[in-house]
């Protein structure tokens, strides 16, 4: 059969992939040409030529500094200098010094059993005490140390246990660092003669053994502590002042020959020429690919959202290349008349834009990109490449447009946004004035501020003229679209309350209740809401088959079979989902129409149909339930449970949840247990004091319990 569309529309499937929305290789390609206009918009802005030198060449001009900057490497030099003068320090380990005392102790508590063992000959005796010595303290001991041991007596060896701690004790309470072990060890020696000389009264023998056993006992406990000596170093670091190269500073005259140190400088302050007239290109191509691969793995990480979705990266992409357009048709108009026009930067009509189509954090993380474009794009002076002063009032611009536009509930918040971002682009614009005065007049002055005044307000009429064109274009559901969905007068809406009160009625009481379990687990409440409101529309098709429009009509269900009813109510979602289609509600809206009930059981009818069924004939429960799909996201499966009842409100909500959990209903979103109980209260809540006449599903016939049916 001969394909009968359009060429066009042929060349344009094989050109785009079906799965273009998740495609790498779209998404790279979304990249790849973002980064080329990024480029291409920032490309006559980058740093002229600069001066030609080498180190000992003579310099063709005078040359100054232009801005005041930190000589980085003097001041490095000099924090490492103060660094180094610090001197190791070191933490004495009482611990170590107590358990060496204990040991001796314990050690001459043994050898004195040892000693005054009458079944043990000097042979064994020195035997053990080596054994025992191994043990307590170990260390090199001559076999003359382990004899005299073992034939000294007991009265002695109190006198030797003694003077070896007293030594002991005293050199390690002094603190022994590793490096000290030997002239510590030493000591002993020393100490043993002043105490000879003092008339001790130890002998020969005794003083052998205090003297071996003192120097193995001595045992470094004075560590170095690397915390502490690092501290003082930092601090001696820290006090040292930055060392500044200062506007105006002569770095080389002209007809001076070249230094090392006079390089450097040059070097620092970006003001040398080097090789070929492309290396500023080639930078700022490098500059572009590392601003693009941070914005990547920033948008993977924390927005899987647009990392996922290429419409939603589209769409973002053509935002900030609006705001850059716009930024860079400006810089054409900076002259000497105009140089501070750069702070009518347009940043906020970016921020946004995509704090309302996106996301606030996303926001926050673009504002960082073109401010850092804005940098480049008003530098007037031409000496470096990035101009902070204009930097920093976009940053400042941008971010406050974001916070102001978090949480909006109407449009007109949109200017209120763009006063506040007019109002914070003021105190940055005077202060620098205020901090730097001789950079500029009084008139200069003004004129920033007058321009900073602007920006905002600017921002905001160009978010509200090109808003409605992105939600149409992207299918974009803001929270500002959400309020206009949720005005009453909207045809469906006015549709559903003329047609079906009672459908109209029960969808705003769930509408409440969604929101407030929605926002109870931190979902998109108005989302919710909204989504409720239109959750039943296609019950207006056939209204009288709803038990809430009925009033006190006959129930046209008590004269239909089972399987007809089931079909009636069934079809009401897919019913929906056509009228939501037909009056271009966006999609999010009509899932939650398509999902809110799942797959779930028409109970009453299933259990009619059993009462019903004939000899012979089957009841298939999967005939009585619904398509589905099950609820995808949380906004969807909160609406599936709010189910307002007359009575017994906290047992049956719980109940409800309970059934639809163990019927599979909400594995395929991300709802878990606490947050299926943080929705239970906020829908118990809500519900006091409210009841709804709903249909009373009865309970399985007694019959039939146990019996699995189909």
């Amino acid at each position: 059969m001969k394909d009968k569309r359009e060429p066009s529309s042929i060349w344009l499937e094989k050109l785009i992939p079906k799965d273009w929305k998740t495609s790498a290789r779209i998404q790279i390609l979304l990249y790849a040409i973002f980064g080329i206009a990024f480029y291409l918009l920032l490309m006559k802005h980058v740093l002229p030529e600069q001066y030609d030198v080498k180190v000992g060449s003579i310099s063709p001009a005078t040359i100054v500094s232009p801005v005041t900057k930190a000589d980085e490497f003097a001041t490095e030099e000099a924090k490492k200098q103060a660094a180094n003068a610090v001197e190791t320090q070191y933490t004495k380990n009482d611990t170590l010094t107590s358990k060496q005392i204990d040991r001796i102790d314990h050690f001459f508590a043994d050898v004195r059993k040892i000693v005054t063992a009458a079944d043990l000959n000097e042979e064994d005796k020195v035997a053990k005490i080596k054994a025992i010595l191994k043990e307590a303290i170990p260390g090199n001991f001559t076999e003359h140390f382990y004899v005299n041991l073992a034939r000294t007596s007991p009265e002695k060896l109190t006198d030797i246990r003694l003077k070896t701690r007293g030594i002991v004790y005293d050199i390690l309470q002094e603190g022994v660092r590793p490096q000290e072990l030997s002239e510590k060890r030493d000591s002993v020696d020393r100490v043993l003669v002043t105490s000879l000389l003092d008339n001790d009264a130890l002998d020969s023998r005794s003083r052998s053994i205090v003297r071996e056993l003192a120097k193995q006992s001595i045992i470094p406990n004075e560590m170095v502590d690397e915390e502490k000596t690092e501290q003082l170093r930092e601090a001696a670091r820290d006090a040292v002042k930055t060392i500044p190269i200062n506007k105006g500073q002569i770095i080389v005259s002209a007809g001076e020959v070249v230094t090392k140190d006079q390089y450097r400088k040059l070097e620092e302050l970006g003001l040398l020429r080097k090789n070929t007239h492309l290396l500023p290109y080639l930078g700022l191509a490098v500059l572009t690919g590392f601003l693009l691969v941070m914005l990547f793995f920033y948008v993977r990480r924390f927005h899987s959202n647009v990392y996922t979705d290429n419409k939603n990266l589209i769409l973002l992409f053509s935002i900030l290349l609006l705001t850059l357009s716009g930024m860079k048709l400006l810089a054409f108009g900076q002259n000497l008349e105009w140089n501070t026009i750069g702070y009518l930067a347009p940043v906020g009509l970016g921020a946004m834009l995509i704090t309302l189509l996106l996301d606030i954090e996303l926001a926050l993380g673009c504002v960082v990109l073109l401010s850092i474009s804005s940098s480049v794009f008003y530098n007037a002076d031409h000496q470096l490449l990035f101009d902070f002063r204009y930097g920093i009032v976009s940053l400042v611009n941008g971010a406050a447009s974001a916070f102001a536009l978090a949480g909006v509930r109407k449009r007109s918040a949109i200017l209120r946004a763009g006063l506040i971002a007019s109002t914070a682009s003021v105190i940055p614009i005077v202060s620098m004035y205020f901090m730097v005065p001789a950079d500029g007049t009084s008139q200069a002055l003004l004129q920033s501020v007058i321009f900073g005044v602007l920006s905002g307000i600017f921002s905001a009429v160009l978010t509200i003229g090109t808003l409605p064109y992105f939600e149409t274009v992207f299918g974009i559901l803001s929270p500002l679209r959400l309020l206009e969905l949720s005005n009453p007068n909207h045809p469906l809406l006015r549709k559903l309350l003329i047609e079906a009160p009672g459908t109209y009625h029960h969808s705003i009481i769930v509408g409440n209740l969604a929101e407030a379990a929605a926002e109870a687990i931190g979902a998109d409440g108005l989302l919710a809401r909204v989504g409720a409101y239109y959750h039943d529309v296609g019950k207006t098709k056939r209204p009288q088959f709803f038990i809430e429009n009925q009033l006190y009509r006959e129930n046209p269900h008590d004269k239909i079979s089972p399987n007809l009813s089931k079909t009636i109510i069934i079809s009401h979602t897919r019913d929906g989902v056509e009228l939501l289609r037909q009056h271009r509600i966006p999609k999010p809206i009509q899932d939650i129409a398509s999902q809110h009930h799942g797959t779930t059981l028409l109970k009453y009818f299933y259990y009619k149909a059993l009462k019903q069924q004939k000899d012979g004939a089957q009841v298939l429960e999967e005939n009585y339930r619904y398509p589905g799909p099950k609820a995808q996201f949380k906004e969807a499966a909160i609406r599936s449970l709010s189910r307002p009842t007359p009575s017994r409100i906290e047992n049956l909500v719980r109940k409800i949840i309970r059934d639809r959990l163990e019927d599979g209903q909400f594995n395929e979103c991300d709802l878990t247990l606490k947050e299926l109980d943080l929705i239970s209260k906020s829908i118990c809540e809500t519900l006091q004091g409210i009841f709804h006449s709903r249909i009373e599903y009865p309970e399985e016939p007694e019959t039939i319990k146990g019996v699995k049916h189909g």
